[in-house]
């Protein structure tokens, strides 16, 4: 149950998370209805499994060496408060939108944009790096346990995407900036928390600690 509570909560925290893909989604499912949203959000999905194959994998080969454990912990570490001191202190655009429902253009146009908007940001994979550093040396699970993290995770974010496109086809008045950027806040301050951890995990390395 740890292992899906921590899926959960990181799925939520990453599907929160105000970016350019939180945008394009909300903005893409006002303009052109809920099934281009839908497609987006399977594209969106896909984006991230494959980076969560690249470096979980990636650096589940590397745990191993103690040494570079520590590198790997402060460098995930350092990934992580970078995007919870950016979530909090950037500020959230305002950007209009029609909400003329148009014909979606094909669901297959529409996933390969949310595949290709996602993949090629390259902060998704710096944050996919920090969450792969955190599930192999900080919680420290096996591959059947990553695999159900994962699995959770990805499904949590899929599933609020969902939910983002059906708001904003039926209540797009309520995606205010006010509301999006306490959203940030609240993701800010909870990556940075996390981060934290990673720190402390360095820290024990040397015999000191965060929280002692």
């Amino acid at each position: 149950m740890d292992v899906v509570a921590n899926g959960l909560i990181f799925g939520l925290l990453l599907s929160i998370l105000i970016g350019p893909v939180f945008f394009s989604l909300i903005q893409n499912s006002i303009e052109k209805g809920f099934w281009a949203g839908f497609f987006m959000a399977v594209g969106i999905a896909a984006s991230d499994a494959m980076y969560i194959l690249i470096t979980y994998l990636g650096i589940s080969k590397l745990t191993n060496n103690e040494s570079l454990n520590l590198w790997l912990g402060g460098i995930g570490g350092v990934i992580m408060l970078g995007f919870g001191l950016s979530s909090i202190l950037k500020p959230v655009p305002v950007k209009g939108a029609k909400q003329s429902h148009e014909e979606s253009a094909g669901w297959f146009r529409q996933i390969c944009k949310g595949f290709f908007l996602n993949g090629i940001n390259p902060f998704v994979l710096f944050f996919w790096i920090s969450i792969a550093s955190k599930v192999t040396l900080n919680y420290q699970y096996d591959n059947y346990q990553a695999t159900i993290f994962f699995v959770t995770l990805i499904a949590t974010v899929f599933g609020t995407d969902i939910l983002k496109t059906y708001f904003s086809t039926k209540r797009s008045e309520l995606v205010t900036p006010r509301f999006m950027k306490i959203l940030n806040r609240v993701v800010g301050i909870a990556l940075i928390l996390f981060s934290l951890r990673l720190f402390n995990f360095v820290l024990e390395g040397f015999g000191y600690s965060l929280f002692s």
